[in-house]
């Protein structure tokens, strides 16, 4: 093979490599459209002593898995988890915040508010409780390699072309499609597709390969 032959060859392949996760199937509908749901970002903060978990997404509100994308708000939600449970607990993020509610099932403290992404490596959390104020640096999980929303739902509609197909009728799709980032000792996805059934089919998706690790059916 000429040098110019293996140039050719290996354009034609990096091309390949971008084209198909954007075509998918469906002669060209861009299903990240039909994105109800999207959790892109997650912070944590860990000791011996405090838990803070915070998730910015966008979700459609109020939120139904029936298969139809209303209109969607950005949502930041923060989890926190103390030895010792105060009467009262004040969070604030990045000028965001208000009191804590206790959820006694889970055993921790929640607050949700209306706020778009942060798009930072870090965040402060100040807490306060018993007439004290401290502060920490919640950390972003996505690291280099880590693939968007967007990209992580391509992955789904290469994988399953049939199920896509399925839904799609003169170039419209005919659902709704949830991703979610997930954090554990690694960053994956969730991608959930929902037909007007309200039956979902789950991918759960590696966040730098985009190999699909597992699926599973359910009813809404």
């Amino acid at each position: 093979m000429t040098r110019k032959n293996k140039i050719v060859l290996i354009f034609t392949s990096a091309l390949a490599a971008v084209l198909l996760p954007v075509l998918g199937c469906g002669r060209g509908v861009d299903y990240t459209k039909y994105i109800s749901e999207k959790r892109a970002e997650i912070y944590l903060y860990e000791d011996d002593a405090v838990s803070v978990k915070i998730q910015c997404s966008e979700k459609e509100q109020p939120f139904a898995a029936d298969g139809y994308r209303g209109d969607v708000s950005p949502l930041c939600e923060i989890f926190v988890t103390l030895p010792k449970n105060p009467d009262e607990l004040e969070v604030s993020v990045e000028g965001h915040g208000g009191e804590m509610n206790y959820q006694a099932v889970d055993k921790r403290f929640y607050l949700s508010f209306s706020a778009p992404a942060f798009n930072k490596d870090g965040v402060e959390v100040t807490l306060s409780y018993g007439g004290e104020q401290k502060t920490f640096k919640a950390l972003s999980v996505k690291y280099a390699g880590v693939m968007s929303c967007e990209q992580a739902v391509k992955c789904v509609v290469e994988h399953d072309k049939a199920l896509f197909e399925g839904l799609t009728k003169n170039n419209l799709f005919d659902g709704e499609i949830f991703v979610r980032l997930l954090f554990d000792e690694g960053c994956y996805y969730y991608v959930g597709v929902c037909d007007k059934s309200c039956r979902i089919t789950a991918f759960l998706i590696d966040g730098e390969s985009g190999k699909i690790l597992a699926t599973k059916s359910l009813q809404g």
